[in-house]
């Protein structure tokens, strides 16, 4: 084996635990925000549907519950950013 072809072999096992660790981050990151979309955020989900289906898109109670939801998703989001590539 040639230093050349022994560097180029090292530059892909570099190159491939990177994409490795990338992958691992992202999937660490979409079930952080996905176990806690279900106990911060679905919830409120429903209830802006719910009083949506009562009261209209437009009533004062069902923007208020949009915008708990909403919030609630945010703050989500904001704890649990995507990481960069």
């Amino acid at each position: 084996m040639t230093c050349k072809h022994t560097s180029t072999l090292a530059k892909q096992a570099v190159q491939t635990l990177n994409d490795a660790k990338a992958q691992h981050q992202h999937a660490l990151c979409k079930d952080a925000r996905n176990n806690a979309y279900q106990r911060e955020a679905d919830g409120l989900a429903f209830k802006y549907l719910a009083t949506c289906a009562q009261y209209g898109e437009h009533h004062a109670l069902s923007l208020q519950a949009k915008e708990s939801w909403l919030g609630a998703r945010k703050a989500v989001q904001s704890r649990y950013p995507k990481p960069d590539y």
